[in-house]
């Protein structure tokens, strides 16, 4: 007959970092050739744990990582040119080429997308 012992798991005990030690982690990662997976491992962390703390740093909604900025005017209006749009589609049986007029970009771009999509 065989006897087992069973000994109790050690229970972990969740890390708690102070924001001043999580602050000292992202500015290590922001560091000229230096990788994350690094410097997590020079501090005895979890790199996905440190890639977390990134994306949670990242501005909050009311500061967009984006903003759109107007377009300005493309060159060719501004110069008075009225060359036509020209799209040139490869095919096996010949190329499909497209010409529209500058003066209606936005519906040729409508256009493209429908087609894309």
């Amino acid at each position: 007959m065989m006897t087992t012992l069973s000994i109790p798991a050690a229970q972990r005990k969740r890390r708690r970092f102070s924001p001043e030690f999580k602050a000292r982690i992202l500015d290590a990662c922001q560091q000229p050739n230096t990788s994350v997976a690094s410097v997590a491992l020079e501090h005895n962390l979890n790199a996905n744990l440190v890639r977390k703390w990134i994306r949670n740093a990242r501005p909050t909604p009311d500061q967009p990582d984006f903003i759109p900025l107007p377009q300005p005017q493309s060159l060719a209006c501004r110069s008075g040119r009225t060359d036509p749009i020209r799209i040139e589609i490869p095919h096996r049986r010949g190329a499909v080429v497209i010409e529209w007029p500058l003066s209606g970009a936005d519906t040729c771009q409508t256009l493209l997308r429908d087609l894309l999509q």
